[in-house]
C-alpha cells in the first residue's frame, strides 16, 4: 500500500500497490482499465493517470488557471508511477499483472434488482463441476480472447442466494454455501443479467480465476499437521507430446474420479467441493510418485 500526502501534510491517503490490496469499488475500477490497455483503447501513461483519479475519488475542476493545472498535472503524473507496482515489467516493455490473491474482491454484484454472491475466499464454496465448467472456459478465453465468454464465467460463479427458510427444514443438506447450487443449464440465463454488470466486474472475475489457477498450480497447502505441494498435480505435457493426443485436463479427472466411485458417479463428483478433489488427486499423484520411485529403484538393481 502506498502511503501520499496531498496538499493537507497531515492527512494521509493511501493508493493500492496491487490488485490484492484494492477494495470492491477500486478493483473493479482497476480491472476496467486494464481490459483498455490490454486491449489498446488506452496507453499505459494514460492507465496510470486514469488510475490515479480513479484510486483517489478525484474530479477534474474546471475553474482552476492554467497555472494550478499545469501543477496539477504534474502532480498526478508523478502519482502515477506509482501505478507501475501493479505490473511486472519485463524486459521487451511488456507489462504483466502481479496476481498474487485468491480472496474475492467483489463477494457480490448487484447489476439489476437482484444481488448475486460468488466465490468465497480461496474457493472454498466451489464444486469441481462449477469449477471444471470454469476452467474451459478459462482456456477458452485465453485462445480466442472472446469476451461473450466471460459473461458466462461470472455467471457460473455468481448466483442468487439460496431459500434459508426451506433449507431449515433440511439442515442436513446445507453446505456453508448461501448461493444456490450450480446448475449449469441457468448459466445462459445469468448471462444476460451479467451484460448489466460493470466490464471491470466481468474481466475482475476472469482476473480472479487466473490469479487462482496460479496459485493452485505452486500452493504450498497446510493439511493434517504436513505441507502439500500441488505443484506435482500440474506438470504439462512433454514438448515431444502429439497435438492429438493431448489431454482433456480436469474433465478426464473428473471422469476417472466417477469410474472410480470414490465420491459417488458424475453428478456426485461434480457436486464434490473442489478442495475435496484436489486433495484425492494429490494423494493418487503421490502414491504414483512413490509407485513409479519403487520400480525405478527394481530395474536399477536388476543384473
Amino acid at each position: 500500500m502506498h502511503t501520499i500526502y496531498l496538499q493537507n501534510p497531515d492527512a494521509e491517503k493511501y493508493i493500492p500497490s496491487t490488485l490484492a490490496e484494492c477494495d470492491e469499488q477500486q478493483y473493479m475500477d482497476m480491472c476496467e482499465l486494464i481490459l483498455k490497455f490490454q486491449t489498446g483503447l488506452i496507453s499505459y501513461e494514460n492507465l496510470r493517470v486514469l488510475a490515479i483519479y480513479k484510486l483517489l475519488n478525484m474530479v477534474p475542476k474546471n475553474n482552476i488557471s492554467e497555472d494550478q493545472e499545469e501543477l496539477k498535472n504534474l502532480e498526478v503524473y508523478n502519482l502515477s508511477e506509482m501505478i507501475d507496482s501493479f505490473f511486472e515489467h519485463k524486459e521487451d516493455n511488456q507489462k504483466v499483472i502481479i496476481q498474487d490473491y485468491i480472496h474475492n474482491p467483489v463477494p457480490c454484484i448487484k447489476p439489476l434488482w437482484k444481488t448475486y454472491y460468488g466465490i468465497s475466499n480461496q474457493f472454498q464454496n466451489v464444486t469441481f463441476g462449477e469449477y471444471t465448467d470454469a476452467l474451459r472456459l478459462f482456456y477458452q478465453f485465453n485462445a480466442t480472447a472472446n469476451f461473450e465468454i466471460l459473461y458466462a464465467l461470472a455467471a457460473i460463479f455468481y448466483r442468487k442466494k439460496k431459500n434459508f427458510h426451506f433449507i431449515s427444514k433440511q439442515l442436513n443438506s446445507y453446505d456453508g454455501d448461501i448461493r444456490k447450487s450450480y446448475n449449469p443449464t441457468n448459466v445462459d440465463k445469468r448471462v444476460k443479467v451479467f451484460k448489466c454488470a460493470p466490464i471491470g466486474f466481468v474481466y475482475g472475475v476472469y482476473l480472479l480465476f487466473a490469479s487462482f489457477q496460479k496459485f493452485i498450480s505452486s500452493a504450498q497447502v497446510p493439511w493434517g499437521g504436513k505441507v502439500l505441494n500441488l505443484s506435482i498435480l500440474f506438470d504439462g505435457p512433454t514438448d515431444n507430446e502429439p497435438e492429438e493426443n493431448a489431454s482433456i485436463g480436469m474433465d478426464s479427472i473428473m471422469f476417472t474420479m466417477a469410474e472410480s466411485g470414490a465420491f459417488g458417479d458424475l453428478q456426485k463428483v461434480q457436486k464434490t467441493n473442489l478442495w475435496q478433489i484436489l486433495i484425492r488427486m494429490y494423494d493418487i499423484r503421490v502414491r504414483d510418485l512413490a509407485e513409479q520411485k519403487r520400480q525405478n529403484n527394481a530395474n536399477n538393481q536388476q543384473p
